[in-house]
C-alpha cells in the first residue's frame, strides 16, 4: 500500500492544483473583501453636507433624505413645503423648522451609501442634540436615505431620551455594508417613540418589499396599479407619502403616544385602507 508521501511523490501535481483551484482563490477573496470593508468605513469627513443652517429656537423639526443618486428635487423638497403649510396638526403652535436634506455626492455611491448615510446622520443627530428647545422630530428617509435617519434617530435617542421621534421609511434599501442584508429590517424604526414605512412590495430592491420588524408597514402597491399611475415601483411611496401628507392620512406620532401604539402595532404589513383621490 503506497503511503501519503509516496502518493504525493508520484502525483505531484495534485498539492498544486488544491493550493492554485481553491486555497489560492480563498485567500484572495478574504484579502478582497477585508480591503473592500477597510474602504468602506475609513473615516470620513463629512462637513460639506452636516454643515446645516439650524433654527436655536426649533421646537419641532422635520427632516426628509432622498435616495441613491438622486436629489431632494425629486420629492423631499415638495415634502417640506406640504409639511410647512400643514394646519391644526399636534405641532401646528411650535415653532417649526423643515429641512430637504441633500447628502451629494455621497448618496451617488451605491456600494457605500449605506455606511456614509449612517455615519452622516450620527453627525446631524449630535448637532439637533444641542437644539436647547427641541421637543420632537419627524425624519422621513427613502431608499438609501433611511440609513441617514437611522443614524440621525440613534444619536439623538442617546442624548435626549424624552425626545419625540418619529421616523417614516420610504421603500427602505435594507443592505448594509454590502454584506448585512437584512440590517433595515431588524432595525429601521427600532430607536424611534413610532415608526411607519410604505412600500411597493414589486420593487425588487432589497428590503423595499417587505414589513419591517420595528414599525407598522402599508402596502401602496395597488393605490399604483388600479389607478394607472406612471410611477417607477420603487419611486411611487415618495409620491404617495406627499398625497397622503396632504390629505392628513398618515400618522403622525407628536402627543399621540398611547392612540398610535395600539392601532398601529409594529411588525405588520398592512393594505392601505383609504381611497387615493387624484389632486
Amino acid at each position: 500500500m503506497c503511503s501519503v508521501r509516496q502518493i504525493y511523490q508520484k502525483y505531484w501535481i495534485v498539492p498544486w492544483l488544491w493550493w492554485l483551484g481553491i486555497v489560492m482563490p480563498g485567500v484572495c477573496f478574504i484579502v478582497t473583501s477585508v480591503g473592500f470593508l477597510l474602504a468602506m468605513h475609513w473615516p470620513k469627513n463629512y462637513q460639506n453636507v452636516v454643515n446645516i443652517s439650524l433654527d436655536t429656537d426649533v421646537e419641532y423639526l422635520t427632516l426628509s433624505v432622498h435616495g441613491v443618486k438622486d436629489s431632494p428635487a425629486s420629492w423631499s423638497d415638495e415634502l417640506q413645503l406640504k409639511y410647512s403649510h400643514l394646519q391644526q396638526m399636534p405641532f401646528s403652535k411650535l415653532h417649526s423648522q423643515h429641512i430637504s436634506f441633500g447628502w451629494q455626492p455621497y448618496s451617488d455611491n451605491v456600494l457605500n451609501c449605506s455606511v456614509d448615510g449612517k455615519k452622516i446622520g450620527e453627525q446631524l443627530g449630535e448637532k439637533f442634540a444641542y437644539l436647547p428647545k427641541l421637543q420632537g422630530v419627524h425624519l422621513v428617509g427613502h431608499s438609501c436615505g433611511s440609513f441617514v435617519i437611522l443614524g440621525i434617530c440613534e444619536a439623538l435617542k442617546v442624548r435626549n431620551e424624552a425626545l419625540s421621534i418619529q421616523t417614516t421609511y420610504l421603500d427602505p434599501v435594507s443592505v448594509y455594508s454590502g454584506i448585512f442584508w437584512d440590517y433595515g429590517i431588524k432595525y429601521f424604526g427600532s430607536c424611534a417613540n413610532f415608526s411607519d414605512a410604505y412600500i411597493d412590495t414589486q420593487d425588487t430592491v432589497p428590503g423595499s418589499n417587505q414589513a419591517l420588524k420595528n414599525a407598522v408597514t402599508f402596502d401602496v402597491t395597488q393605490i399604483r396599479v388600479q389607478n394607472k399611475l406612471n410611477h417607477a415601483p420603487h419611486a411611487w411611496p415618495t409620491q404617495f407619502y406627499i398625497h397622503a401628507l396632504r390629505e392628513k392620512q398618515v400618522p403622525i406620532y407628536f402627543n399621540s403616544v398611547n392612540k398610535l401604539s395600539s392601532e398601529y402595532p409594529k411588525n405588520t404589513l398592512t393594505i392601505w385602507p383609504y381611497a387615493y383621490k387624484s389632486k
